[in-house]
């Protein structure tokens, strides 16, 4: 099994700031049209209040 991870980093707004995607869900349904499995997500980089300024979506692939 294979996991592919890519880095989302939120602005604060909560709004995702990568250059490639609009937000999260298209990564997903990007991804899961390419036959990868969403698996989940994990913080990478959390901000002084606490909030998740950077996380992992992490996919499944073959």
């Amino acid at each position: 099994m294979k996991y592919e991870y890519i880095l989302v980093q939120v602005d604060k707004n909560n709004r995702a700031m990568n250059d490639d995607m609009e937000s999260h869900r298209e990564i997903i349904d990007r991804k899961a049209t390419a036959g990868a499995c969403y698996a989940g997500w994990f913080p990478v980089t959390q901000g002084p209040t606490g909030k998740t300024v950077e996380f992992d979506l992490i996919f499944e692939v073959a």
